[in-house]
């Protein structure tokens, strides 16, 4: 059953491509697509400013807006800058209180939307990194010669290739100290940078180059021993840095703790935590958690400033308990009573060896999942769990990592009887700290549904990523489904999209994980775009998921991601006319199993647009084959896409689109045509083939036994395929009603000798004009053995007389015979 937000038919279809044929393209000339942003300058601001920004790239042809993924900056102006459109200006304004740290943002144009970049909001002033007229090289690369700074400043500069920067100021005893690195966040380039801080002697007080908290930035913080100048070094960590390894270093006496305790709490809770890890020691502070459970970092403020960064915490509605030691064994589990799941616990591993124990109670049967939070939430810990029933030293089960590559411990297990039960926690290889912090979340195994969009190809989890759909055209996508614990169908819903689109889709059913989805805009859609949220249901359940988006800025082939971002919303956007638009054909007769068809695409090309069209199946039914691409050429406006189903397809009706992709003059630009119906059935015509066995040149008969599952009017074409050289046969017909048929086959004398396996039939049934093709049998058998070879002259052999006959051995009697035959005689 197909669930359609909008089913296109024949005549829309036909009135569809007049509409575009006669809305006057010539917009399409100054069209561009895909704009492209590779540079943000500067690479952020402080709050309660206005500054304006530039943004360097190519293809920004009228820009239209920047959407801001998060509140807190507003753009008042935007404007391009010359006329080979590769820079745009804007002025921005922002807020006295937005949030600290990362914006994402993209820009739209009128040809489609950039992917996403970063842009950070600070709370001190930004300055530049001192360098030549020509800014080919900096002028704070010596330790004797640095650039003079103050106190609470933020420094943006950038890390050459065995380059170290150098940034001096003057401090006063007992004051606080503490620098912070935006290196491999700002997303630009894979940089790990290093920072230190020196004395004036040149001696590293405390250095940091990878953190938990940060990742691959780095974090400092001392108080300071004597008055005097200090000076910050920033470089790449291995001198390897380039001109893209941009930094923004933060330089203040602002607090730099390294984790948070709890290290979760409810949505809309008031309570104090406990920020730990700075050299002053522990910060208490109570923070209030917002209402709706969302991503939420915490930032302490101590005296004037905050934390450039803040510390995740796990928000959900779950009761808690915090540790309460000794917890190192069962008789001393947290709490003293009981609790029953769902619960959630937190505990810091802050002693050698530490292991730290809690209990719990569930009822037989239960389905639960232990969930641990610590690399999630920026904690250097890497868990393992292991679950017992209490009093009990068998396991129920264990758990070091979950699965794709996340550290952090998680086990499905089933209560086998009702009673208490603990779970202990401990670092794998018995690393502690004070910022060792975690949570442990206790629940029944919970339905879940998701959704996402693939990878446009490898290392470049961004491309056609965003939904950029050309007025009286459409735009496909193939959508990624998740299920846990639950096998259902999934319907896509769009509560929201941009004014004039319309999107079409068919329920999927639950043996697919992927669904194809085509966005459509009418002719007379506005241009204008933003985020939007889309999300999946179960049409039986009314269970719903997120279609959720993660965009890895820095991803390097297998060493994995080093930098991304998650969200719920969808970039989707309204563009500019495309210069073609596609049409598939697809044959009105059945797919079969074993067989093979050919659709037709057809490219109506606008204006003077010429260029080659490379055409993709995105989405296929499961057990249909196609080839990677075709292409349109450039001039032509047709090709032929053969497509194959194998003998395990899903016999269905589906529903399947075509992609285009060119790059014209002005950028790349993708559309597809609408979704057409494809069906999938058994083959009409099965059978065997018997063994067949000649000599060379001895013609022969390959009989094949013909049944028939599926009644077909008239004659159908019958072959067999596979033949070895020189062995010819004739094509012959079939009807309903065959039962048996019989090809000649006319073997040369030149023949490939031995067996030749694999033989198989294939067959064409014509209805209404279309061929239906499809393999009726294989696993035939030819044998084609040589001649006897020939006979030669018999030679006349001499008779030789016959021995006379010999007496026959008298036979040696066995010592029991012979007294048997000497008792014999005896008597």
């Amino acid at each position: 059953m197909r669930a359609l937000a909008r089913q296109p038919t024949e005549s829309m279809n036909a009135s569809f491509v007049r509409t575009i044929l006669l809305s006057g393209l010539l917009v399409l000339q100054a069209a561009a697509y895909t704009p492209s942003v590779s540079l943000i300058s500067p690479r952020g601001g402080q709050r309660g400013t206005e500054m304006t920004i530039s943004l360097s790239g190519d293809r920004l042809y009228e820009p239209q807006e920047i959407i801001f993924y998060n509140e807190g900056i507003t753009v008042t102006n935007l404007e391009k800058v010359g006329e080979d459109h590769k820079t745009v200006k804007a002025t921005i304004r922002i807020d006295a209180d937005a949030p600290l740290g990362e914006h994402q943002m993209r820009l739209r144009c009128k040809g489609g939307i950039s992917f996403q970049r970063t842009f950070w909001v600070g709370q001190y002033p930004t300055v530049m990194e001192k360098r030549s007229e020509d800014r080919k090289r900096d002028l704070n690369s010596k330790f004797e010669e640095p650039q003079e700074i103050t106190l609470n400043s933020t420094i943006q500069g950038v890390a050459d290739r065995e380059d170290a920067d150098y940034y001096r100021l003057q401090c006063k005893k007992g004051q606080r100290l503490s620098v912070e690195v935006e290196g491999m966040r700002l997303a630009r380039t894979m940089f790990d940078p290093y920072v230190a801080i020196l004395n004036r002697e040149r001696f590293e007080l405390v250095s940091s180059d990878d953190t938990a908290l940060l990742f691959r930035d780095c974090a400092a913080s001392l108080l300071i021993p004597e008055d005097g100048p200090y000076t910050v070094l920033v470089r790449e960590s291995s001198y390897q840095g380039t001109g893209a390894c941009q930094y923004r270093l933060h330089v203040g006496d602002f607090p730099r703790p390294t984790a948070i305790y709890p290290p979760g709490g409810q949505p809309g809770e008031k309570r104090e935590f406990t920020f730990v890890g700075d050299p002053t020691g522990e910060i208490k502070t109570v923070l209030q958690l917002p209402e709706q459970a969302r991503k939420f970092e915490g930032l302490v403020k101590n005296g004037d400033w905050f934390t450039p960064s803040g510390i995740p915490i796990r928000l959900s509605s779950y009761p808690y308990f915090n540790e309460i030691e000794p917890n190192e064994g069962a008789k001393d589990a947290t709490p003293a009573e009981a609790p029953p799941t769902p619960v959630a616990f937190h505990g810091i591993l802050s002693k050698n060896e530490d292991k730290d124990w809690f209990k719990f109670s569930a009822k037989k049967g239960q389905k639960l999942r232990a969930q641990v939070y610590a690399r999630q939430l920026r904690s250097p810990l890497d868990a393992y769990i292991i679950v017992r029933k209490e009093g009990d030293a068998k396991q129920i089960g264990n758990n070091d990592d979950a699965e794709n590559g996340n550290p952090d411990s998680r086990l499905d297990f089933e209560i086998p009887e009702d009673g208490i039960y603990n779970i202990n926690i401990r670092d794998q290889l018995y690393g502690n700290g004070p910022d060792y912090t975690y949570r442990i979340e206790i629940a029944t195994r919970s339905s879940a549904l998701s959704a996402t969009l693939p990878y446009g190809e490898r290392n470049n989890s961004q491309k056609w990523k965003m939904i950029s759909v050309p007025r009286g055209n459409r735009v496909g996508r193939v959508v990624n489904i998740g299920r846990s614990n639950i096998g259902c169908d999934i319907d896509l819903d769009a509560p929201q999209l941009p004014s004039g689109v319309q999107i079409d889709r068919d329920t999927a059913p639950r043996s697919i994980n992927t669904m194809p989805v085509v966005f459509e805009a009418n002719p007379e859609a506005e241009i204008g775009g933003g985020l939007f949220k889309l999300k999946v249901k179960d049409p039986k359940s009314g269970l719903t998921g997120p279609f959720s988006e993660t965009i890895n800025h820095i991803e390097v082939n297998n060493a994995g991601i080093f930098h991304s971002y998650s969200d719920d919303r969808l970039a989707i956007a309204v563009i500019e006319e495309a210069p073609f638009h596609l049409e598939l054909e697809v044959p009105p007769v059945p797919l079969v199993k074993n067989g093979t068809m050919r659709l037709k695409i057809t490219a109506v090309r606008h204006g003077e647009f010429d260029e080659n069209i490379r055409v993709t199946l995105p989405w296929r039914p499961p057990g249909v084959g196609a080839p990677s691409n075709v292409d349109i050429p450039k001039g032509k406006n047709e090709v032929i896409m053969g497509i194959n189903a194998n003998a395990g397809a899903t016999a269905a009706k589906w529903r399947i689109f075509v992609t285009g992709e060119a790059t014209g003059s002005k950028g790349p630009i993708l559309v597809s045509s609408s979704l057409q119906s494809i069906e999938i059935v058994d083959p009409f015509v099965g059978g065997t083939i018997d063994l067949a066995a000649t000599e060379l040149g001895q013609n022969t008969d390959l009989v094949c036994t013909i049944e028939v599952h599926k009644d077909f009017s008239g004659e159908a074409k019958i072959s067999v395929n596979g033949l070895p050289h020189g062995v010819k046969t004739t094509e012959l017909l079939i009807t309903k009603d065959s039962k048996e048929i019989t090809f000649p086959l006319e073997v040369s004398s030149d023949a490939k000798k031995g067996k030749t396996s694999n033989l198989f039939c294939t067959v064409v049934i014509s209805k209404n004009g279309h061929p239906i093709r499809g393999t009726a049998m294989g696993g035939g058998v030819l044998r084609i053995d040589p001649p006897p070879p020939a006979p030669k002259n018999p030679v006349a052999k001499k008779k030789t007389p016959k021995p006379a006959a010999k007496p026959p051995a008298k036979k040696r009697l066995s010592r029991l015979e012979q007294l048997r035959l000497q008792s014999k005689n005896d008597n």
